[in-house]
């Protein structure tokens, strides 16, 4: 379950990554999807279960992954 203070107002838009704790469940990263194209119908977002803090940047940018 996902504690209410982890909530935040998103406005999402065209090539957003959201990003979920690891361990979320796969329904939880699906339903945030199905949210995301009903909120902003046309928009390509993606939305991951992972700790993106353990990735290695190397690998990231190969993969065409960049950090702002």
């Amino acid at each position: 379950m996902i504690d209410r203070d982890q909530i935040r107002k998103l406005s999402p838009a065209d090539g957003d990554i959201f990003t979920l704790p690891a361990d979320a469940p796969f329904e939880l990263a699906q339903q945030l999807g199905e949210a995301i194209t009903i909120a902003k119908p046309g928009i390509k977002a993606d939305v991951i279960c992972a700790d993106l803090r353990q990735a290695d940047e190397s690998v990231m940018n190969a993969a065409g992954w960049y950090r702002k």
